[in-house]
C-alpha cells in the first residue's frame, strides 16, 4: 500500500509538474511568433488594400497617354486601384518576416499552453480561409468580357473527386510519415545510390518526354491541334521568324514574350531547318531541360533520386495543366511556348543553378549566379525580374546574419553580375546590328498592358488565387523561420525563399490579367512552393511528439494531393503519336498575303508586312518585313503604326501591307502619312505604297 501511495505521489508531482509547464511563461519561438502574427497581419493588410488602393492609385500611377485604335477600346480596362492593392498585399509577408525578426531580438513570453493554442488555432483559421475561398472559387462567374462575348462560365479547376483522392491520399502520406517503420522502409528504398539515380533520372527524362509530345507539332499536324494552340503558335514563331528575317530584338524589334531566347532558337533553326517541326522540337527540347533542372533541385533538396522523381512527378502535371481538351489535342502552356519556354525556362534554369549554389557546386562565384539572373530578366521582365529577386532572396535567407557588410557585398555581386548581363547582350547586339540595346524595347509591352491597361481584366476578391497567394507567403515566412532557428539545411532554406519570392512576383502577370486560364501559368510555381512546404513540414513532423499533424501541415498535404492527381491528365503516348501521324493542311507553309508578298515584292526588298507571321512570310520569300511588331494584330496602339512607317522609311521602303479586317482605322492612318492602296486581293489583305 504505502508503495501504491508512493507511485500515487510520484504521478501526482509529474501532472503538478506538467501543469506547471503548460502554465509558465515561456520566450515564443520563431513558429509560434509567425503564426500568432498571421491573423492581426491578415486583417492589417485586408484593412490596407481596401484603404490605401485608391489613393495609391492616384500617386503610383498616372493617365496613360496611349492612343488606341476604335476597335481595340472595347478590351482597354486600366486598372490602377487594382494595380496598387496588388501592391499593398504584398505587405503581408514583408510585416510577418518583420514580426518574426523583432521577435527574434526581443522575444515575447506566453504561457506554453496559450502558445500552442494560439498557434494551432491561427493554423486552423488560415486553412478554414483557404477552404472556403475555395468554395468561394465554384461560384465566381465569370461574365461575356472573359470569353469575348460569350455566355458567362464558371471555373472551378478542381472537381469533387479530385479532392476526394487528394485528402485520402494526404491522410496516408502523413500515417506513414509518423510511422517510424514506414519511415525507415522508405528511407531504405529511396537511400541514393548510383544505380537508383540512373534509373530515377532515366525515368523522369521518360516522364518529361511523354508531357513534351503533346507540345510538338509539325507543319501537318498544327491545323489540327486545338485552335487556341494553333492560334497562339504564330506569336511565338513569328519573334524567331523575325531574327531569321534579319530583325534584331531589343534594337529594332519589340518582342512581346521574350527578347533573348529567339537569338539562340533562331541560330539553331538555321542549323537544322526552317520548319515548324523544328521550332516546335526546340522549343520542346528547352521546355524539357529546364523541367530536368526542377527534377535536379529537387533531388538536391531530398538527396535523393527515388524521393525527388516522387515529387517531380506532381509538379511537372501540375505546371501543363490542362486548359482545354480534348486529352488527345490539349491545350496547355506547354504548346502555345509563350509560357513554356520563353517565360519560364530562364527562371527554372536560375533555380537550379542558385540550388547548385547552395549546395557548394558550381557557380561558387555570386557574380556568375547574377550574371545568368541578368540574362532572365532581359528576357522577360515580368518573370525574369521577379527570379533575379528569388535568387537574391535565397541567398539572403541563408548566408547568415543580415549585417551592413553581408548586404553590400551581396548587392555588389548582384549589381556586377546584372551589369555584366547588360554588357554581354550589349556587345553581343551591337556585334549583330551595329546598334546598342534600346531599353524601352524591353517594355513596351509592359507597358501598353499593365500601365495602359489593353486587355485587362478584374480580379475576383476571393478565389483559387488567393490560395496561391497565400502559398508563396507561407514559402518566405518558413525560410524565414528556419533562418532565424539557425536551420543547417540553407538549400532548403534558400528554395523556400526563391520559391515565394518568384512566386509572388510573377503573380503581377495575372493580377493584371486575370483571366482563370491566365491564373494556370502560376500552377507551376505553386506546385514547386507546395512541394517544398511539404518536405519541410514532412521533417518536422517526424521530429515533434504530437500523434496529430498541424492544420498547415494537413492542408500542405493535400495542396501535394491535388497536384499529385494532375498526373491523371498525362498523356498517352501511343495517343500523341497517332496525333502526329493524322496530318492536314500546312497552313502555316504559305500563311495568308504570302502569295501577295511574292508577288509584288522583290528578293532582298525592305517591306512592312503587317499580316500574323509577317517575319515567317518574310523568311520564307527571302524579303526584310521591318514591322518592330508581330504583325497589325499586336498593334492596338496608333504609335505602333507610327513605329512601322518609321522604320520602313529609315531602311529605304517603300512597300506596306495590311490585314485591313484588323484595326480598320489603320486604311485612314496611311492614307494620312502618305501612302496610297495600289492593291487588294480577296481576303481584303492590302498593299500601300509610300508616295511620301
Amino acid at each position: 500500500m504505502s508503495r501504491d501511495v508512493a507511485a500515487h505521489g510520484r504521478t501526482g508531482s509529474r501532472g503538478r509538474a506538467r501543469s506547471a509547464s503548460r502554465g509558465a511563461a515561456r520566450e515564443l519561438s520563431a513558429n509560434d511568433t509567425a503564426w500568432l502574427a498571421v491573423v492581426p497581419v491578415g486583417l492589417l493588410v485586408a484593412a490596407a488594400i481596401a484603404v490605401l488602393g485608391p489613393p495609391l492609385s492616384h500617386v503610383l500611377f498616372g493617365h496613360s497617354t496611349t492612343r488606341f485604335w476604335r476597335d481595340s477600346l472595347f478590351v482597354v480596362r486600366p486598372e490602377p486601384v487594382e494595380q496598387a492593392r496588388f501592391l499593398v498585399a504584398l505587405s503581408a509577408p514583408l510585416l510577418l518576416i518583420a514580426a518574426v525578426l523583432y521577435a527574434a531580438r526581443r522575444p515575447l513570453r506566453l504561457p506554453a499552453a496559450l502558445a500552442a493554442r494560439g498557434a494551432w488555432v491561427a493554423q486552423a483559421a488560415g486553412v478554414a480561409f483557404a477552404v472556403a475561398c475555395l468554395l468561394i472559387q465554384r461560384q465566381v462567374s465569370y461574365e461575356p468580357l472573359f470569353s469575348g462575348g460569350g455566355p458567362p462560365f464558371h471555373r472551378a479547376y478542381f472537381k469533387d473527386a479530385t479532392l476526394l483522392v487528394a485528402l485520402a491520399g494526404a491522410a496516408a502520406l502523413l500515417a506513414g510519415a509518423r510511422d517510424a517503420r514506414v519511415r525507415a522502409r522508405f528511407a531504405a528504398w529511396a537511400r541514393e545510390s548510383r544505380t537508383r539515380r540512373i534509373a530515377a533520372t532515366a525515368l523522369a527524362v521518360l516522364l518529361v518526354v511523354v508531357w513534351q509530345l503533346h507540345a510538338f507539332a509539325t507543319e501537318g499536324t498544327v491545323g489540327r491541334e486545338h485552335f487556341a494552340a494553333a492560334y497562339h503558335i504564330q506569336f511565338t514563331l513569328d519573334e524567331t521568324a523575325a531574327v531569321l528575317d534579319g530583325r534584331s530584338p531589343l534594337v529594332n524589334f519589340a518582342a512581346q514574350y521574350g527578347s533573348l531566347w529567339p537569338y539562340p532558337v533562331a541560330a539553331a533553326m538555321a542549323a537544322v531547318g526552317r520548319s515548324i517541326g523544328s521550332f516546335s522540337a526546340i522549343m520542346c527540347l528547352l521546355s524539357g531541360i529546364a523541367m530536368l533542372a526542377m527534377y535536379g533541385v529537387l533531388r538536391r533538396v531530398t538527396r535523393s533520386a527515388i524521393a525527388a522523381l516522387l515529387l517531380f512527378a506532381p509538379f511537372l502535371a501540375t505546371s501543363y495543366f490542362l486548359l482545354r481538351g480534348p486529352l488527345d489535342a490539349r491545350y496547355t502552356f506547354a504548346n502555345i511556348y509563350s509560357d513554356y519556354p520563353i517565360r519560364f525556362a530562364g527562371p527554372w534554369l536560375l533555380a537550379w543553378l542558385t540550388a547548385r549554389h547552395l549546395d557548394g557546386a558550381g557557380p561558387r562565384r555570386r557574380i556568375v549566379l547574377f550574371l545568368v539572373a541578368g540574362l532572365v530578366a532581359l528576357n522577360n521582365v515580368d518573370h525574369g525580374i521577379p527570379a533575379l529577386g528569388a535568387a537574391i532572396g535565397a541567398l539572403l535567407w541563408t548566408e547568415g546574419r543580415p549585417t551592413r557588410a553581408r548586404l553590400l557585398a551581396l548587392a555588389r555581386d548582384a549589381a556586377a553580375g546584372v551589369l555584366g548581363a547588360v554588357v554581354v547582350v550589349a556587345l553581343a547586339l551591337l556585334a549583330r546590328s551595329g546598334s546598342l540595346p534600346h531599353p524601352g524595347l524591353l517594355v513596351r509591352y509592359a507597358r501598353l498592358f499593365a500601365v495602359a491597361g489593353y486587355e485587362m481584366l478584374p480580379m475576383p476578391t476571393l478565389g483559387f488565387h488567393t490560395v496561391i497567394y497565400l502559398t508563396f507567403i507561407a514559402a518566405i515566412v518558413v525560410a524565414t523561420v528556419r533562418a532565424v532557428d539557425g536551420q543547417t539545411d540553407r538549400l532548403l532554406t534558400g528554395m523556400l525563399a526563391f520559391s515565394g519570392i518568384f512566386g509572388l512576383g510573377a503573380g503581377a502577370y495575372f493580377a493584371g490579367r486575370s483571366h482563370p486560364e491566365v491564373l494556370v501559368a502560376s500552377f507551376g510555381a505553386w506546385a514547386f512552393a507546395v512541394t517544398l512546404l511539404l518536405v519541410a513540414g514532412l521533417r518536422g513532423y517526424a521530429r515533434q511528439r504530437s500523434r496529430w499533424p498541424g492544420p498547415a501541415l494537413a492542408a500542405c498535404a493535400v495542396a501535394f494531393g491535388i497536384c499529385a492527381v494532375s498526373l491523371a491528365q498525362t498523356p498517352a503516348p501511343w495517343e500523341q503519336l497517332r496525333r502526329l501521324e493524322r496530318t492536314g493542311a500546312k497552313i502555316f507553309h504559305a500563311p495568308a498575303g504570302q502569295q501577295l508578298v511574292a508577288e509584288t515584292a522583290h528578293r532582298g526588298e525592305r517591306v512592312a508586312l503587317l499580316f500574323l507571321l509577317g517575319h515567317w512570310i518574310g523568311a520564307n520569300l527571302h524579303v526584310t518585313d521591318v514591322t518592330p511588331y508581330t504583325g497589325g494584330i499586336s498593334m492596338p496602339a496608333r504609335q505602333q503604326l507610327t513605329d512601322t512607317i518609321r522604320a520602313l522609311r529609315d531602311e529605304g521602303g517603300t512597300k506596306l501591307y495590311l490585314d485591313s479586317t484588323v484595326h480598320p482605322e489603320m486604311s485612314g492612318a496611311l492614307a494620312a502619312a502618305g501612302f496610297t492602296r495600289v492593291r487588294q486581293d480577296r481576303q481584303r489583305l492590302q498593299l500601300w505604297v509610300d508616295r511620301r
